[in-house]
């Protein structure tokens, strides 16, 4: 299940009141006239298409954290990320039960990055290519914040909202 909330402080507020773990998650897009989005696969396992993402370390703001991830996961420094909304995940996952707020962000990509590229980090291989960003078939309920991120671009391109996921927002 997924909750949005009205602001970043709320959401940031909610999380720290319940000692959950805040994370990112980067909507890297490129192109115009048909937006692409940054993706990834774990090789050679199958865990499912992923954007790059991880936790906010102690002393980091969301934003800090998003131009990290993005360079730790995929070599990329992109500057200047865009925040598009927060929410809180919540899933029964095959071993546990997690619960997590998540900030989202849009980074805007040069034109001129290989379709795609390999890179290891934190002990995995991630496989990087660029998807449609009206149907990246992300997994993980990692595509909660796809509306907000075709929204933020002009023109704002069609783009499916996530199929069978529950939501709820929060006005505080």
């Amino acid at each position: 299940m997924v909750t949005f909330y009205s602001t970043q402080p709320a959401a940031r507020a909610y999380a720290a009141a319940r000692g959950l773990r805040e994370k990112v998650v980067c909507f890297v897009v490129r192109g115009e006239a048909s937006p692409e989005l940054l993706v990834f696969d774990h090789v050679p396992d199958d865990s499912g298409v992923q954007l790059p993402a991880g936790g906010v370390e102690p002393g980091e703001t969301p934003g800090q954290a998003a131009t990290r991830e993005l360079r730790e996961e995929s070599g990329l420094s992109l500057a200047d990320p865009e925040y598009l909304t927060s929410y809180r995940w919540e899933a029964q996952l095959p071993d546990r039960f997690t619960r997590q707020v998540c900030h989202a962000f849009l980074l805007r990509a040069p034109h001129d990055l290989p379709h795609t590229w390999e890179r290891d980090a934190d002990g995995e291989r991630f496989a990087f290519r660029w998807a449609p960003l009206h149907a990246p078939a992300l997994d993980w309920e990692m595509d909660a914040a796809l509306p907000w991120a075709c929204a933020a671009l002009r023109p704002a391109p069609s783009c499916a909202t996530p199929d069978g996921a529950e939501s709820v927002i929060l006005s505080n």
